[in-house]
């Protein structure tokens, strides 16, 4: 079902994104949104920096994504053997090093194709995991 979830909205942003126009209205957006923050108290300013939509939109993706998947299970299954600290310092690490890699390189991808490609792309591989999933279930 995530990855119907993930596909589908990977083809949605695709769908919607026109680069120039997209841009030019992302732009004006950003603007607008700084020009309204002026008058902010300085805790709001500082919030409203911190919790940007791209970030609140990567947390909740990424926590929906992560959620009970292997890796977890794992960590879960690792912790009850083993110190607890040292597990979530090492399953936090290896988290954040995996994800850094995968945000370089999806900034790289994005410098040589369009947002648009990249999404599409995306959209139906995930959907293809997603059918896959469906057809040839795990043992």
């Amino acid at each position: 079902v995530l990855y119907a979830f993930f596909g589908l909205r990977l083809l949605y942003i695709a769908w919607r994104s026109d680069s120039r126009a997209s841009q030019n209205k992302e732009i004006e957006e950003v603007q607008e949104k700084l020009e309204a923050g002026q008058g902010k108290s300085t805790f709001r300013r500082v919030f409203s920096r911190l919790c940007t939509p791209i970030f609140l939109e990567s947390f909740v993706l990424t926590f929906l994504a992560e959620w009970g998947d292997r890796s977890q299970i794992a960590t879960i299954a690792l912790a009850t053997h083993k110190n607890a600290v040292g597990v979530a310092i090492g399953a936090t690490l290896g988290h954040t090093i995996c994800t850094s890699f995968a945000v370089v390189g999806g900034s790289m991808l994005a410098s040589r194709i369009s947002q648009g490609t990249v999404a599409t792309i995306g959209g139906l591989l995930f959907l293809g995991f997603s059918v896959s999933s469906y057809f040839y279930p795990p043992l």
